[in-house]
């Protein structure tokens, strides 16, 4: 089996990442959660249950994103900086078009690059979530909300990966013990720091700018890069309705847009079906590569 080692990429800001598997067909892992903000610590190691088997056939960089395990929170945690930051770090390592696969907050980051800089994206694959799609005055989700003190223990962290899951098997010690060396980072105290001072707000307002450039996007031109949608099918955080919504806005205009359920998951559908969540976007990804795309 390939290894997957870990890997620090010094432009803009320090990057820290867990890559391996050969140097063809990349892909770029973008992990969900609001750094200082999200009531677990998200980093590279979230997609760790599924990685060894991308590796075997594909190039792989799962990113700290900004402010997360291993990699600073630099200009700070917004869609456009993350996808400034992302977009950097392609075009120093010489990536050429990569494949993103993102998660939740991770999946608009995703997005807004597949926009911002189509030469550089083969495809995008959104995983979950509510941040990428069309929101309204619903009632509040309180599925995250008031999680056991103190917050980022390994009591309380293991708490909200529970209540994100639809079973809780993939929640085990090597997890949870690298979230809680997360919490005691560099990165997520400053994150944390940043938070209490509006960082947030300034998140909130990043990814509704960001949604209202693509639904634009969607209603006009279209979005030019292959899109896939993966949702479980129990997601506390959002609903397959909303999952649909987002498919069929991308799809008017972008023949090449899959949707995919994944049954019996929550919100971290790679975690809890590693197997078939590798099936469905290496799957995806071939068939993209196939095409010319």
């Amino acid at each position: 089996m390939t290894e997957i080692a870990e890997e620090f990429f010094p432009a803009p800001s320090r990057l820290r990442a867990l890559t391996g598997g050969p140097a063809h067909g990349p892909v770029v892992f973008l992990h969900g959660g609001i750094p200082g903000v999200t009531p677990y610590c998200a980093g590279a190691h979230l997609w760790s249950s599924c990685l060894p088997l991308f590796v075997r056939d594909r190039r792989v960089i799962a990113l700290d994103l900004p402010g997360s395990g291993g990699s600073a929170l630099g200009e700070g945690f917004r869609i456009d900086t993350v996808g400034r930051a992302v977009l950097a770090l392609i075009e120093a390592a010489r990536l050429g078009p990569v494949h993103l696969v993102g998660s939740d907050q991770g999946g608009l980051v995703a997005l807004w690059l597949a926009l911002e800089a189509p030469a550089r994206v083969r495809s995008a694959t959104v995983v979950s979530g509510p941040t990428p799609t069309a929101t309204g005055d619903g009632l509040e989700n309180l599925t995250l909300a008031y999680p056991p003190l103190p917050l980022w223990s390994r009591a309380s962290q293991a708490w909200a990966l529970d209540r994100l899951s639809y079973a809780r098997g993939h929640i085990d010690d090597v997890l949870l013990e690298r979230c809680v060396a997360c919490a005691e980072g560099a990165p997520h105290q400053e994150a944390v720091k940043r938070a209490a001072e509006g960082a947030q707000a300034r998140f909130m307002a990043s990814a509704a700018a960001a949604k209202a450039r693509l639904y634009e996007t969607c209603r006009e031109a279209g979005v030019t890069r292959p899109v896939q949608l993966v949702w479980g099918t129990h997601d506390p955080l959002t609903t397959l309705n909303h999952g649909m919504v987002l498919y069929q806005m991308i799809a008017q205009q972008q023949r090449a847009t899959h949707f995919h359920l994944l049954n019996r998951t929550g919100a971290l559908p790679f975690r809890e079906e590693p197997q078939e969540f590798h099936h469905m976007v290496a799957a995806f990804q071939d068939g993209v590569a196939a095409e010319g795309g």
